[in-house]
């Protein structure tokens, strides 16, 4: 074979391998095996044995793994690599580097046994809702006094974007003790211990307001807070939940409306939702287009 072939060969499967992880990262629903070549070969020909090629090299390269789900394999996307997880925020291992532009904030993260990493589309959904808030409040004096709670912290993922992206002092609560101390890792690996505060308990033993709370929790427990939150919440505020089906969101936003909570933004992906609801002036400050009264 000639060498123009043989380049042209290898910049069709680097097309393809592109294709294939933006095809997994749009869809909004799992992606099988099944589905991925029925998509390839109806819109690029491309038969099953070398699509199999493609999805093991991409694999074998850390940018794609295999998850199973009620005894059903799927194919995600490997957050042991940066991964771009909203418009302005990285997640990256603490071993990799990314050159991120101004407007990124970059989240350094080791893997433990604790949720929260990016793989998980209710992750990805509570950073993206905490990107457009917080990108939106731009005076910086604002997010400095502002106080934030990340419920059922995990990895510290989510307390610490918060804290990347201004907000003054954040608190990361978790009942697991492994929990605790993987987010307590990853925030002196982030250098925001002076802003972070990790500790085991509950939302009852948490003390003083908070104007931002952020909960990646199922939707029985998100209605179950709603009167400890209440208590704890200013009149200006906002809540970013997520760990939400679809289906639930209508329900708990009704719920939280009663206490004067509107919804700022909704997002879903592959099922999962995650809401933003906001009261008083704070919505003055970050008001984006599909704002909803």
């Amino acid at each position: 074979m000639g060498t123009n072939y043989r380049r042209e060969m290898y910049l069709l499967m680097v097309d393809l391998n592109d294709l294939i992880l933006r095809f997994i990262a749009d869809s909004p629903f799992k992606v099988n095996f099944s589905r991925l070549k029925r998509h390839f070969s109806e819109t690029y020909k491309t038969n099953s044995k070398d699509l199999k090629l493609l999805v093991s090299g991409l694999v074998q390269a850390g940018e794609l793994f295999f998850t199973s789900h009620y005894g059903s394999s799927f194919i995600e996307l490997s957050y042991d690599r940066p991964r771009l997880v909203s418009e302005h925020v990285v997640i990256k291992p603490s071993s990799s580097s990314w050159n991120h532009s101004a407007d990124q904030w970059v989240i350094s993260l080791n893997r433990g046994a604790s949720f929260g990493g990016g793989e998980h589309p209710s992750t990805r959904l509570a950073i993206q809702l905490i990107d457009v808030i917080l990108h939106e409040l731009n005076r910086q004096s604002i997010k400095k006094s502002l106080r934030a709670i990340d419920i059922g912290t995990g990895s510290g993922v989510l307390a610490i974007v918060a804290a990347k992206m201004g907000i003054g002092t954040v608190c990361g609560i978790d009942t697991d003790p492994c929990a605790v101390f993987e987010a307590g890792e990853n925030v002196i690996l982030n250098h925001l211990e002076n802003r972070v505060n990790i500790l085991n308990g509950d939302l009852m033993t948490s003390s003083g307001f908070f104007d931002l709370v952020i909960a990646n929790l199922r939707a029985p427990t998100l209605m179950a807070i709603r009167e400890i939150l209440e208590k704890k919440m200013p009149a200006d505020s906002i809540l970013v939940f997520s760990g939400l089906k679809a289906e639930e969101t209508k329900p708990l936003y009704n719920l939280y409306n009663k206490a004067g909570f509107f919804l700022f933004q909704e997002r879903v992906e592959k099922g999962w939702a995650a809401i933003c609801l906001a009261r008083g002036a704070l919505l003055d400050e970050a008001t984006p287009p599909t704002l909803r009264h």
